[in-house]
């Protein structure tokens, strides 16, 4: 796989040289409110679209096969894991030879609760991750329930967890997966405002930490901001255009978060029995 620039080159290593970094996609699209078999359409294309680009995981926004719509639009269309859509999202992860990170709303196994979940599944189609949100927004609190923890998992050499949108307001969710050995935060959202609150808390949340996030906007009339890929300094490496529908692309490299927390060892230098909770 040729080394990914972010500012758009591209160069081939030494013949036997082994790149150690995960290339990721950050969609940044629109979708269709209430519409799954669209929406799933729309999912399928890009994910094409990303693993042509080189990509080893895309991440799509925050409910994304139903849009961030109304509850009375969300909640029916909520489904257990497994279920049609998440098997549909496996069959395109294993077509597209790509891991696939998807926003949806899901029911629970007695059906008595709604979550709003992350969805990550592997290109062999291994369900990894199953992140349901934790700090609700407004009306997701009369459809949804909040989730209990920050799982992370492994996705080839890399830790990974996630947020969604609100989240990542709360500094406690990425310092929970940076101390259980998150490397790599996936932050789908439907932000609806301020935009420039939205780039401060994804680049603060990075360098809070010393990981890597990669953000993926949701776009439309009512939403704000663009898909963000930022380093372990802060420093955003890829960037949508605002308001366009496009892939942000980035190479993620786990040493950079190892020399990192070398120079500046947050985690280490921690003092948790002088803060109150």
């Amino acid at each position: 796989m040729d080394e990914f620039d972010p500012k758009g080159r591209s160069t081939s290593p030494p013949t036997g040289v082994k790149i150690p970094y995960m290339r990721v996609a950050c969609t940044q699209t629109g979708c269709f409110p209430g519409d799954v078999p669209a929406n799933l359409r729309q999912i399928d294309r890009l994910a094409g679209e990303a693993s042509a680009a080189g990509a080893a995981l895309v991440v799509f926004p925050e409910l994304m096969t139903t849009g961030y719509a109304s509850p009375e639009v969300v909640a029916p269309l909520a489904e257990r894991i497994p279920g049609p859509v998440s098997g549909e999202i496996t069959r395109m992860a294993t077509h597209h030879r790509i891991a696939l990170a998807v926003g949806l709303p899901e029911r629970s196994g007695s059906g008595d609760a709604c979550f709003n979940t992350l969805f990550l599944v592997d290109a062999e189609g291994r369900a990894l991750l199953h992140y349901r949100k934790v700090h609700l927004w407004d009306t997701e609190k009369s459809w949804a329930r909040g989730g209990d923890g920050f799982p992370v998992h492994l996705l080839g050499d890399l830790h990974l967890g996630a947020n969604i949108c609100y989240d990542v307001r709360f500094p406690e969710g990425a310092r929970s997966l940076a101390l259980a050995g998150a490397q790599l935060m996936l932050l789908p959202t439907a932000w609806l405002g301020p935009v420039d609150e939205w780039e401060l808390a994804v680049r603060s949340r990075a360098m809070d930490n010393g990981i890597y996030v990669a953000a993926s906007a949701l776009q439309g009339e009512s939403f704000l901001g663009s898909s963000l890929i930022v380093d372990p300094h802060g420093t955003v490496i890829g960037r949508g255009d605002p308001g366009a529908e496009q892939l942000v692309i980035a190479d993620i490299d786990p040493a950079a978060v190892a020399r990192f927390r070398r120079r500046v060892p947050l985690l280490r230098d921690r003092q948790p029995d002088c803060y109150s909770s």
